[in-house]
């Protein structure tokens, strides 16, 4: 606890909150408006002020909703209680530092101008214009003079090397929450889950009855790893993009990047390094796969820049992203593609993306709220999304119908009739699925839902026995 009245001066970036107010900005810039970019670059090469104070300027982070440092408020309370001053002094736009200091309740705010990068030096010399005496809380390198001049350093949220040339410049140093990054973290963020979603580009190959080879089964592993590594690098961008929108819904809030366990240059750099590397894997299988596989990313972008935030725009988009994974394995092991299979895709994925907003928008109605945060839709619309649903799901099914009679299905089937048992299967599965969304038991994602469901997975193999014996 301070104590004699020696004012606690706190950084914030990495240490108050669990994130960083430039890159806060950055991402902001980069998913909402990223045509701000290059005026972004003009003002960095004028100096990082520049740029701290163009970001602070043209981008709209919620400084309410940055996720803070519990250890970083508890020494903000104890200072407080003891009748000392609680300055933060950091090196973000000083818009954005007294913003911070009116939530947490701090006495005084210093932070950068336009000129001016308070940082290491500087910030000492500052914090020494006015004070003989004073306890300073920090969490990096540039920390390492003012903990040397404080009269108690104190790290929060520190890595393991600022804190190993901390100890040996002031073995005094109090430690609080050091910095870790495990792979459960990574785990957490990429989804690995939502791979199964890549399993549709297995579909072609077993529609046209391929003969299995070690050959074949190499390059549809091989497709499917690339779309595994493009879709994490899309989970990442997501998130930048929906920073705001998770951190103000009661359980994305705790995932990693909105929580600040995950930092958003780690994530920036880990997502192009995963889109490089499913770039090389997919050039590699076929130009074509490659193409198609850009033209995913590219609908993916535009889905988290804008399109997810237009009602009906965003669920058609879905529907889109997963009947392109349809797509891609045919062009991948060169087979032609029904239209009867591509329309089916669309309406059963229709379905199963007006299913997601649905949940989503019950649950931002039992939280009292209006509308899905970052979405086009109303409480209102509920619904309507209910109908249109059970609909895309009902014109999937008539698709089926359509598709097993005609002379494609003739072709490839000894016993064609015995298709029909897959219809009331799946009438069945995707009429049950509307009814846990109408009840609320259903999860935000049909897709995760489905891979927990033992009923799921029962479904899936009489559908696929009904198939092995009709061919």
């Amino acid at each position: 606890m301070t104590k004699d009245g020696v004012p606690l001066i706190m950084d914030v970036d990495g240490t108050l909150i669990r994130s960083d107010l430039l890159w806060e900005g950055f991402a902001w810039i980069l998913t909402r408006r990223p045509r701000r970019l290059l005026p972004a670059l003009l003002a960095l090469s004028r100096g990082r002020p520049s740029l701290k104070a163009f970001l602070a300027r043209e981008s709209a982070v919620n400084i309410d909703d940055l996720p803070l440092e519990p250890a970083a408020l508890e020494l903000i309370d104890d200072a407080s209680a003891a009748g000392a001053k609680v300055i933060l002094a950091s090196a973000a736009h000083e818009s954005q530092v007294d913003d911070l200091k009116d939530r947490v309740g701090a006495d005084l705010a210093w932070g950068s101008d336009g000129a001016t990068n308070l940082k290491g030096p500087r910030k000492l010399s500052l914090i020494q214009e006015h004070f003989d005496e004073f306890d300073y809380v920090g969490n990096s390198m540039a920390d390492l003079p003012l903990w040397k001049a404080a009269r108690r350093p104190i790290a929060v949220n520190a890595g393991p090397l600022t804190l190993r040339k901390a100890t040996r410049l002031r073995p005094d140093i109090i430690i609080h929450s050091i910095r870790t990054s495990t792979w459960r973290l990574w785990v957490r963020q990429l989804r690995p889950h939502h791979w199964a979603k890549n399993a549709l580009l297995f579909v072609p190959a077993l529609a046209a009855h391929l003969g299995p080879s070690v050959g074949l089964a190499v390059q549809l592993l091989a497709g499917f790893a690339a779309f595994s590594a493009t879709a994490s690098a899309v989970y990442l961008f997501n998130d930048l993009a929906d920073l705001a929108s998770d951190r103000a819904h009661p359980r994305k809030r705790h995932r990693p990047l909105a929580s600040g366990e995950i930092s958003i240059p780690a994530a920036l750099v880990v997502g192009l390094l995963l889109v490089a590397a499913a770039a090389v894997v997919a050039w590699q299988l076929s130009p074509r796969f490659a193409g198609v596989l850009g033209a995913y990313l590219v609908i993916t972008y535009a889905y988290s820049l804008s399109l997810k935030q237009h009602l009906a725009v965003d669920v058609i988009t879905l529907a889109t992203l997963y009947t392109v994974r349809i797509v891609a394995g045919a062009v991948l092991v060169e087979v032609p593609l029904s239209r009867w299979f591509l329309a089916f895709s669309i309406f059963l994925f229709l379905s199963l993306a007006l299913a997601k907003r649905a949940v989503e928008l019950r649950g931002a109605v039992a939280r009292h709220a209006t509308k899905i945060a970052g979405r086009g839709y109303r409480a209102e619309d509920l619904p309507t999304l209910g109908a249109m649903g059970v609909a895309a799901a009902a014109a999937s099914a008539l698709v089926y119908c359509l598709y097993i009679t005609g002379d494609d299905v003739t072709r490839l089937y000894a016993n064609p009739d015995l298709l029909w048992i897959g219809l009331p299967l799946f009438l069945y599965w995707n009429l049950r699925l509307w009814l846990f969304a109408d009840r609320g038991t259903l999860q935000e994602d049909p897709i995760a839902f489905a891979l927990k469901d033992p009923i799921t997975y029962v479904v899936a193999a009489v559908f696929l026995a009904v198939v092995f014996i009709a061919t």
